[in-house]
């Protein structure tokens, strides 16, 4: 019986989504291999201690797709997105995105489905922290009426946003309503906060149509952050409500946006479908 080919990923970034992650494949030992990791100038001696000597540690694209990765994955930024995804993708490899929000920008998503679609590579967009993502996807192939994505977060993982400007967010005592309006705008002005604003409108009803709202709440359970996805269609209603563990060291991040990343590559390794 012939060997299963193991799964080379490579990592863009390596902050508390990537740790996760190679904790989880360490752990777990499913059939992925870290090929390689790409960080900023002057960040590869610190990072090659934590991720060992097995794994590269680069600081330019060209260098990672040397190692030829099956899959990249982002684990850094919007920028990470803009800069390096049509590279990825025209080169053939699967190039999965969680900082979804540049997404925002519609010319920048035709730019990366066309380069996928001519090279065969695909664009894979994880669900991160929220759950119901399969539900919507296929309710809008009917009719839907309405999509509304709510991101709750204590107040203190807003600061360093536009948030700090408009309230005293050490003083709010109830949830409070911080941003209402469309996914590109709350994925642009809340680049580390609200990218599966983005991912929702990509899976259902689009860009112009729909509603998104940031929340400060200071009754969250502490540790914790909470999402709420509500969909209305001829099909049918959706009520999805979530409560999870922000990331200890980055509030801003829930664990389960790096669990849903390494289960899709591990049912992609499952699947065989690469």
């Amino acid at each position: 019986m012939a060997k299963k080919k193991r799964l080379k990923i490579a990592l863009i970034g390596y902050g508390a989504i990537s740790q996760t992650m190679v904790d989880l494949f360490r752990a777990k030992k499913p059939p992925i291999d870290i090929v390689g990791v790409l960080v900023r100038p002057g960040r590869i001696g610190a990072t090659r201690k934590q991720v060992g000597a097995k794994v590269a540690v680069v600081d330019t694209l060209k260098a990672l797709l040397k190692l030829k990765p099956d899959v990249v994955v982002e684990a850094a930024s919007q920028q990470a997105v803009r800069d390096w995804g049509e590279a990825i993708l025209k080169k053939g490899i699967d190039f999965m995105v969680i900082a979804t929000g540049a997404y925002g920008d519609p010319k920048l998503w035709k730019k990366h489905v066309k380069a996928a679609e001519k090279s065969g590579a695909r664009l894979r967009l994880p669900s991160g922290a929220i759950a119901g993502l399969d539900g919507l996807l296929a309710m809008r192939l009917g009719t839907l009426e309405r999509v509304k994505y709510t991101s709750i977060k204590p107040p203190h993982a807003w600061t360093g946003t536009p948030a700090e400007t408009e309230f005293d967010l050490s003083s709010i005592k109830e949830p409070t309503v911080i941003f209402r309006g469309k996914p590109a705008d709350a994925g642009r002005l809340y680049p580390k906060n609200a990218n599966l604003a983005v991912t929702v409108a990509l899976c259902g009803a689009g860009l112009e149509h729909t509603e998104i709202e940031l929340v400060a709440d200071p009754t969250l359970p502490p540790g914790t952050n909470a999402s709420r996805l509500e969909v209305m269609s001829d099909s049918g209603e959706l009520t999805m409500h979530r409560l999870g563990r922000a990331m200890p060291d980055n509030p801003k991040t829930g664990v389960l946006t790096a669990l849903t990343m390494a289960d899709d590559l591990m049912k992609l390794v499952r699947s065989s479908d690469w």
